[in-house]
């Protein structure tokens, strides 16, 4: 089970109910239960995207620890006049 800052939650909701004529207008918040609603969800959010991002991070460390995949040609092919293949 993920672990909330709870603290950093409550602030959140704080913030909204301070700025709630913005927000009514925005999100409709009207009361303190919708202020508290809202401060989850942008945390859940912000949680998901923290993790999505971090997948993505691990996958591209991934990819750059694989060693590179040769091509079909060697260092001994030669073109024609004996030019030698240089790579993509």
């Amino acid at each position: 089970m993920k672990r909330y800052n709870l603290s950093k939650i409550m602030k959140e909701a704080h913030q909204i109910k301070k700025y709630m004529k913005l927000y009514s207008l925005t999100h409709g918040v009207k009361n303190w239960a919708d202020c508290l609603k809202l401060a989850w969800v942008n945390e859940k959010k912000r949680v998901s995207n923290e993790e999505a991002k971090n997948a993505e991070k691990e996958t591209m460390k991934v990819s750059l620890a694989e060693p590179a995949r040769r091509s079909a040609y060697t260092n001994n092919s030669k073109g024609r006049f004996g030019s030698h293949y240089v790579g993509d």
